[in-house]
């Protein structure tokens, strides 16, 4: 992306993060920040579009699967954009309630990131605020967010595509600490996306925006869905990728499909 496509796309998302806040008479947004590339570059265009005084930053590490230099990353960040923000280690917290529950290792996982989402909306409720979310396109139509975890108000860089969104990250003169960190929910100690997925972002951002285009070309609109992609994709041949990397894509969008839905209503006649 060059330097006018990145001023338009800060521009066109500032207004969109102003818009939701005036539309929802709220007083600004409280956002979840890690110390990775997503939620970094969030936290700055709120402040670009609310100032600083209407961000809150919170900090939820988890010592037992956060590494200290994201916790110092985020505080820098938080610091140098002038927000107010707290840390709050919710690692005690998730032990005390988990002892009671059965252990298994994904559960476990999704109960930390349900645990943040939590805390997020306690305090946004205290301070009348909406949650910022910071979900990238690419994990969005892969479904690589957790349900009813990853919950919240409003979406700034959710159709952004990870690879933009490290772009813009440096055109925005973010730390390179964070700008080249390995992507990573820190669900469990040394879990990275990439390594789960099991594709660098590179290829999965070639797959998804050649598939993107496959369906748009198809429909000639410029919306799609998940099923979309997965329904008219299997007839074409014409990737950059191997069609093993294509199918594995296709696999993870299909197996997350329930999480692109609202759940099923019984309806009474």
């Amino acid at each position: 992306m060059d330097e006018k496509h990145n001023r338009k796309i800060i521009r066109v998302i500032s207004q969109f993060i102003k818009s939701e806040v005036k539309k929802s008479k709220s007083e600004g947004v409280v956002i979840g920040m890690s110390g990775g590339v997503d939620s970094s570059v969030a936290a700055c265009l709120a402040v670009n579009a609310l100032g600083a005084e209407q961000v809150f930053g919170l900090i939820l590490p988890d010592s037992s699967v956060t590494p200290k230099n994201d916790t110092m990353d985020a505080e820098k960040l938080a610091t140098k954009l002038g927000i107010k923000y707290k840390i709050i280690q919710v690692g005690k917290a998730k032990d005390q309630i988990l002892r009671y529950l059965p252990n298994n290792k994904l559960a476990r996982a999704n109960f930390l990131v349900r645990l943040r989402m939590s805390i997020l909306y306690y305090y946004a409720a205290l301070v009348n605020r909406l949650v910022l979310g910071t979900g990238n396109k690419s994990e969005l139509i892969l479904g690589y967010f957790t349900k009813y975890g990853d919950a919240v108000d409003l979406m700034p860089i959710g159709d952004l595509y990870k690879s933009e969104v490290r772009e813009l990250a440096e055109f925005m003169q973010i730390s390179s600490k964070i700008t080249r960190k390995k992507s990573s929910a820190r669900l469990w100690r040394g879990q990275t996306t990439e390594g789960e997925i099991g594709l660098a972002y590179e290829k999965i951002d070639s797959i998804l925006k050649q598939l993107e285009n496959l369906v748009r070309g198809r429909r000639n609109a410029n919306h799609r869905t998940s099923d979309d992609i997965h329904t008219k994709v299997k007839i074409n041949r014409n990737f950059e990728n191997s069609q093993k990397e294509v199918r594995r894509v296709l696999a993870i969008i299909e197996k997350s499909g329930h999480k692109h839905t609202p759940p099923p209503i019984c309806r009474i006649g």
